[in-house]
């Protein structure tokens, strides 16, 4: 009774298991990438389309290198920069890069989670972003909105989906300079341009509206148009960056809590730490070579069947019934026929002598008497320990050979 209900508990925990495992898989991937390539919920395929749709006179090309790294830029006078991505990392020669292809007319949207401060410094705004540590798991998901500014909006509603809350916003924005275009759930800016000579800035801090879940709920696709109706109409050049949104690290960020990004700032430190892992890496592949265990040498496996079958014989043996003894050599010795040599008949077909000696290599001779033994045991009621000694001899003498 114990052990049934032992199974049954076992049973019921094994099925919720699998459950759960299925359950898991079904879920679908919520990496926040923001890759323009990534159909994910949180990727940006659907917003790389929707501007593609809105400039079809346009090439859209992707960046891959730094701002200061672009210095085919420096002649363009009215292009437009696009940036989607989770953080936004600095350095100081981007930083200037920047302000520099803004001055001289060209307009650069940048949306982030988390922008370099050493960027917003120069603009002498500040941010405000909710960790995911702020956030209670899944019970914090709702539905959750953001909007334009009402003096700006030209559908006049609201934009919402259910996730975890719009909750980043800019706690400063210099009024000088800077315009708020839209506001979270809770009415705090998180959309604004920034004006700096002939063009302008746009700042947005809530990336995940633009992804791929957000702009195919309901119709939250109008927030983008909506969003690209106050870029440049004809640009001469459009570029999606693909550079940032890669970076993991930042090199401008002047937070002392992030012990990577203080070395990246300095070249020398930077070819140091790399240097140094480079060769703590080594040591470690070539001192766990040098100390290598000997590989034990492998036992030969033993033919168990053997020592099964005299186990099992010597149990019969105790009872005294040579008849139950010789059928069950004769069991074994048909069963090492059939799967060691693939034939598969007995003793009393005919040609099987011939075939047997054929495919095992053994003497005919020898053959012939374990068959005629064979048949005489196997017609005979009782068996004489002289039989059975005799035919355990000739058994043995044929695996022997």
């Amino acid at each position: 009774m114990i052990k049934s209900i032992f199974y049954v508990a076992l049973l019921v925990l094994l099925c919720g298991l699998n459950a759960c495992i299925n359950n898991y898989k079904k879920k679908p991937d919520l990496r926040e990438s923001f890759s323009y390539k990534d159909s994910r919920p949180f990727g940006t395929s659907v917003g790389y389309s929707i501007l593609k749709k809105m400039y079809p006179e346009n090439n859209i090309e992707i960046n891959k290198q730094s701002f200061a790294d672009n210095y085919g830029w420096d002649s363009d006078t009215a292009s437009l920069y696009i940036n989607i991505s989770k953080n936004y990392y600095f350095t100081e020669r981007d930083a200037e890069s920047l302000m520099r292809f803004i001055y001289k007319g060209n307009t650069a949207f940048i949306c982030a989670a988390y922008f370099d401060t050493l960027l917003l410094k120069r603009l002498y705004c500040k941010q405000n972003k909710q960790t995911l540590s702020s956030y209670n798991s899944f019970t914090s998901f709702k539905n959750t909105t953001v909007r334009y500014n009402d003096h700006l909006a030209l559908y006049n509603q609201t934009y919402s989906y259910y996730y975890l809350p719009f909750k980043n916003y800019f706690s400063e924005i210099n009024g000088s300079y800077a315009r708020i275009i839209g506001y979270n759930e809770e009415s705090k800016a998180n959309f604004f341009v920034f004006m700096w000579g002939k063009g302008r800035i746009y700042f947005h801090n809530e990336p995940r509206a633009l992804s791929n879940y957000f702009l195919l709920t309901k119709n939250n696709y109008l927030y983008l148009q909506e969003m690209l109706q106050m870029m440049p109409s004809n640009p001469d050049k459009i570029y999606w960056d693909n550079y940032y949104s890669n970076k993991n690290y930042a090199r401008g960020n002047n937070d002392a809590s992030s012990t990577i990004g203080t070395l990246m700032k300095y070249p020398p430190l930077a070819k140091a730490f790399f240097i140094a892992a480079g060769l703590l890496l080594l040591y470690i592949f070539f001192n766990s070579k040098r100390r290598q265990r000997i590989v034990p040498l492998l036992k030969k496996p033993e033919n168990s069947s053997i020592a099964f079958a005299e186990a099992i014989a010597g149990l019969y043996l105790n009872k005294k019934d040579n008849k139950i003894i010789a059928e069950k050599i004769i069991t074994y010795f048909n069963e090492h026929v059939r799967t060691k040599l693939f034939i598969a008949g007995n003793v009393n077909d005919e040609g099987y002598a011939e075939l047997l000696s054929r495919k095992s290599g053994v003497q005919p001779e020898v053959i012939n008497e374990l068959v005629v033994h064979v048949k005489r045991i196997q017609k005979v009621v009782k068996v004489t320990d002289e039989q059975l000694l005799k035919l355990n001899e000739l058994t043995e003498k044929f695996f022997k050979i």
